[in-house]
């Protein structure tokens, strides 16, 4: 149980620097809404992520796991339809300058969106459990 709620702290404060970082990804800032999209980001990943790559399976063996993206890709699509307070938008970038060093504005469409923050929900879920979690 102690391991359940500490996951579950740990997706929850994931989902939040995710929301604050990215623009691409909102989610209502009420406890309702961020208790379950924790939960459910955790039963996604727990449950829903080994079917998914089970079916994969083959495909990943062809291509030496560089298709395992695509899971988390699906498990993050399953997070909107089913908590209704989280949303993944498009977004346009606004371009960056600093000192010389330049980069221009470009959109983002939605399954580059989806692919952003998936890969921000990966990246802060494994940094944050290695802190957490020694």
């Amino acid at each position: 149980m102690k391991a359940f709620l500490r996951a579950i702290l740990i997706n929850l404060l994931v989902v939040y620097l995710v929301d604050a970082v990215y623009p691409g990804f909102s989610i209502l800032h009420d406890a309702k809404t961020l208790i379950t999209a924790a939960v459910i980001w955790l039963l996604l990943n727990k449950i829903v992520k080994p079917i998914i790559k089970l079916f994969l399976l083959p495909i990943n063996l062809i291509t030496l796991n560089l298709f395992s993206w695509v899971v988390s890709l699906i498990t993050l699509f399953l997070l909107p339809l089913i908590v209704s307070g989280v949303k993944i938008s498009p977004y346009d970038f606004p371009g960056f300058n600093y000192q010389g060093f330049s980069v221009p504005p470009f959109h983002l469409n939605l399954f580059l969106s989806f692919l952003v923050a998936s890969s921000f929900l990966n990246l802060f879920h494994n940094n944050t459990s290695a802190i957490i979690d020694p």
